[in-house]
């Protein structure tokens, strides 16, 4: 951990990783076999627990994990359609896997659909053309810069799919970050959905993997799934290991860095020309926008962070906005012991080149 470092994970070696995944476990026998064994069986009986769920499985991806949860509810009711934001991962980062795998299809919220730039509401569902198979949240929606619901509205989409006969399920992918906004365990998080995928080598920082949550039935499923999917590995005990490791490291810290990314942001919205998205945070992660063609904010960057020894910013990416570019700030350990006073010549650097 760095004090220069203020935006994304320090960098480990494959050799660091390792010897600390052995360290961690010392005498435990981590291994298991195609998902049979006590040590990876507790860790998913412990995280459903944590989410007020009946059972868990590990799964190598949430890719993998998340088609399958939506196949599964889409067929107890005959009805393949997903309502789901626009911006989902399925939708926009996975290569439509869904549709190709699962012949799955995304019910459109309005025509034409104006969801780009807000994260869904109780009116977006009330409003839909037919009532869909699942219906898909992301909490936070990180490419609205981890957005989230009041605790109110996501109740009243809770309610609504209840009342409607439809499987909510949670993108929780970063739901870890979400204590501070809603002011809720995770289990009263958890316990407004039919099923819930959550990341471990995002905010964990884990070797790879995740795990779908849900009711035993379900969960009974999804192992079948999985085997269909060739994700039911003959071992994943040091993926485990790290992810168990992560969490044990991270949660007890995770709501001091939405603290931070709050206080981040205000420092970047005093700087002339630059704006967060949200102005607060409501997550560890937020966006940054600022006037300029992403190419050549990007080859600014190399001189900011040369000139001042400072890594504040990643890559710029363009807008919809002509000449305004934005970029992403995920708030991790390492951005607690930033030096904040490196912001303002970094950012001077990047608008004055």
């Amino acid at each position: 951990m760095t004090d220069h470092q203020l935006n994304g994970k320090p960098y480990q070696s494959a050799a660091e990783v390792l010897n600390g995944i052995a360290e961690y476990l010392g005498d435990s026998n981590g291994f298991d076999t195609y998902g049979e064994g006590e040590y990876l069986q507790a860790f998913e009986q412990e995280v459903a627990d944590l989410f007020g769920q009946s059972a868990g499985v590990f799964m190598p991806s949430g890719t993998m994990a998340q088609q399958i949860a939506l196949r599964i509810w889409c067929d107890l009711c005959s009805n393949p359609t997903i309502a789901m934001h626009p911006s989902a991962h399925l939708e926009t980062a996975e290569l439509l896997g869904y549709q190709h795998l699962h012949n799955l299809k995304r019910l459109q919220f309005g025509a034409p659909e104006f969801l780009e730039s807000r994260i869904l509401t109780l009116e977006d569902f009330q409003n839909l053309s037919s009532t869909p198979g699942a219906a898909l949240l992301e909490l936070p929606c990180r490419p609205l810069g981890g957005q989230l619901p009041s605790w109110d509205e996501l109740v009243a989409i809770s309610e609504w799919a209840r009342d409607n006969g439809v499987a909510l399920h949670m993108d929780g992918a970063r739901v870890w970050q979400c204590r501070p906004h809603f002011g809720k365990s995770f289990a009263e998080i958890g316990a407004l959905f039919d099923s819930i995928y959550v990341s471990f080598y995002k905010d964990f920082n884990g070797m790879f993997g995740c795990m779908l949550m849900g009711d035993e039935g379900f969960i009974d499923e999804s192992r079948t799934w999985l085997r269909r999917h060739g994700g039911n590995l003959i071992n994943q005990g040091a993926a485990v290991a790290s992810s168990k490791m992560g969490m044990e490291k991270a949660l007890p810290v995770i709501d001091s860095w939405v603290t931070k990314a709050q206080e981040l942001a205000q420092l970047f919205n005093q700087i002339d020309g630059v704006r967060t998205n949200p102005t607060v945070p409501q997550s560890s992660m937020f966006q940054v926008f600022v006037e300029g063609e992403a190419k050549a904010l990007n080859e600014q960057i190399k001189v900011a962070k040369e000139q001042t020894g400072s890594d504040v910013l990643r890559s710029f990416m363009a807008t919809a906005v002509p000449s305004q570019s934005m970029t992403e700030v995920h708030v991790f350990e390492n951005a607690m012991a930033f030096d904040t006073a490196r912001i303002d010549p970094f950012m001077k650097i990047l608008l004055n080149p």
